[in-house]
C-alpha cells in the first residue's frame, strides 16, 4: 500500500468534514441544509474509519492527531447531548491525558534527556571541582549563590529553614512548581528555544546542588527531602516540555501544512496536555508542604512515597482504558 497515495486520495473528504465543522462552528449546526448533514454524518464515519486506519498503518503522529482531533469533533456535533461537565473533566483526565502522552512520549522523552543529561554533567564537573558551582551562569550570578553555599559549607540542608513550615506553603510550593511547567510548556513558541532553556537551565541546577551537597555529606539528605515529591514535579514538567516541543516541531517542521495551520494542529493537543500536569502539580506541590520537609518522617517512609508515586504514575499514564 503506499500511504502517501492514500493520505492523498483521503484528504479531500477530511477537508469536507473540517469546513463543514468550521461552519457549524461559525453558525451553528442548524445552519446546515439536509444534505450537509448527511455529509456530516457521512464524513465522519469515512474519517472515524480512517483514523482506525492510520493507527493500525503506525502513520506519523502529524496525521494522527489531525484525524483524532477531526473525529472527536465531528462525534460531539453528529451526537449531539446534554453536556455534563463533571463527566467531561473525568473523562479528559482518566482518558484524554493519558492517551495523548502516550501518543506524544517522543517529545517527553526529549524533554527528559534535554534535563537529566546536563543534571548529571553538572553533578559530575562540581564532584570533580568544587568551583563550578561559582561559574557565571545567567546575568553573571553564579549557578549556586552565596546564601546557598553558606548553608551547605555549613553541613545543613537550606530544606531544614521550612521544617516547620505552616502546611499552606504548599500552596507557594505548587505555584512555583507550575511556574517552571508553564515555562517549559509555553516558551516553545520561541521555536523551542526557551523551552530548551528552561530544561536545561533546570537540570543543570540540580545537578549542580546535588554534586556540592555529596561533596560535604548532604547528598543522601536531599535525597531523602526530594524523593516524596520529586516523581510527580519532575515528571510533569518533563511533559510540560513535551507538550513545548510540539509546538516547536510544529513551527520547524510544518510538513505539507502552512506554520499557521501546523500550530493550530498541534497546540490544542499541547495545551491539553499541559493542563493535565496541573493536577499533578498540586499533588507534588501537597507532599513537599506536608511530608517532605518533615524531620520526624524517616527518609524510608519518604522512599516508598516516592516509589507509590512512581507505580500509581506510570499505571495512570499507561494502562489501556476501555473506551465507550
Amino acid at each position: 500500500m503506499n500511504i502517501e497515495r492514500w493520505i492523498t486520495s483521503r484528504r479531500n473528504f477530511w477537508h469536507k468534514l473540517e469546513e463543514l465543522l468550521n461552519e457549524i462552528d461559525k453558525n451553528g449546526l442548524s445552519s446546515l441544509k439536509s444534505d450537509a448533514l448527511q455529509s456530516l454524518g457521512k464524513l465522519y464515519r469515512l474519517t472515524s474509519a480512517d483514523l482506525s486506519r492510520a493507527r493500525a498503518l503506525n502513520l506519523s503522529s502529524e496525521v494522527t492527531i489531525y484525524l483524532n482531533n477531526l473525529v472527536v469533533k465531528a462525534h460531539n456535533q453528529v451526537y449531539q447531548r446534554k453536556h455534563n461537565r463533571w463527566l467531561d473533566i473525568w473523562n479528559f483526565f482518566f482518558n484524554t491525558f493519558p492517551q495523548l502522552v502516550q501518543e506524544n512520549f517522543i517529545y517527553v522523552g526529549i524533554s527528559f534527556c534535554l534535563f537529566v543529561i546536563p543534571m548529571a554533567a553538572s553533578w559530575s564537573c562540581e564532584v570533580q571541582d568544587r568551583d563550578f558551582g561559582n561559574m557565571e551562569f545567567i546575568q553573571g550570578k553564579p549557578i549556586i549563590d552565596d546564601e546557598l553555599w553558606s548553608y551547605i559549607e555549613n553541613r545543613k540542608l537550606w530544606t531544614d529553614s521550612v521544617s516547620g513550615m505552616s502546611p499552606l506553603a504548599s500552596s507557594f510550593i505548587a505555584t512555583n512548581n507550575i511556574k517552571v511547567s508553564i515555562l517549559a510548556f509555553a516558551l516553545g513558541i520561541t521555536f523551542g528555544a526557551g523551552t530548551v532553556f528552561v530544561l536545561v537551565q533546570n537540570g543543570i541546577f540540580l545537578g549542580t546542588v546535588f554534586g556540592a551537597c555529596q561533596l560535604y555529606g548532604l547528598a543522601p539528605a536531599l535525597a531523602a527531602f526530594v524523593s516524596g515529591h520529586g516523581v510527580l514535579e519532575l515528571s510533569s514538567i518533563f511533559i510540560s516540555g513535551g507538550a513545548g516541543l510540539m509546538i516547536a516541531r510544529a513551527l520547524l517542521f510544518p510538513g505539507m501544512y502552512s506554520r499557521v495551520d501546523a500550530l493550530r494542529r498541534y497546540a490544542l493537543p499541547a495545551f491539553h496536555i499541559f493542563v493535565g500536569c496541573v493536577p499533578l502539580l498540586l499533588i507534588a506541590g501537597a507532599i513537599e508542604g506536608f511530608i517532605s520537609p518533615r524531620v520526624d518522617i524517616s527518609p524510608e517512609a519518604k522512599y516508598m512515597v516516592s516509589f507509590a508515586t512512581f507505580v500509581c504514575l506510570l499505571l495512570y499514564l499507561f494502562v489501556p482504558r476501555n473506551k465507550a
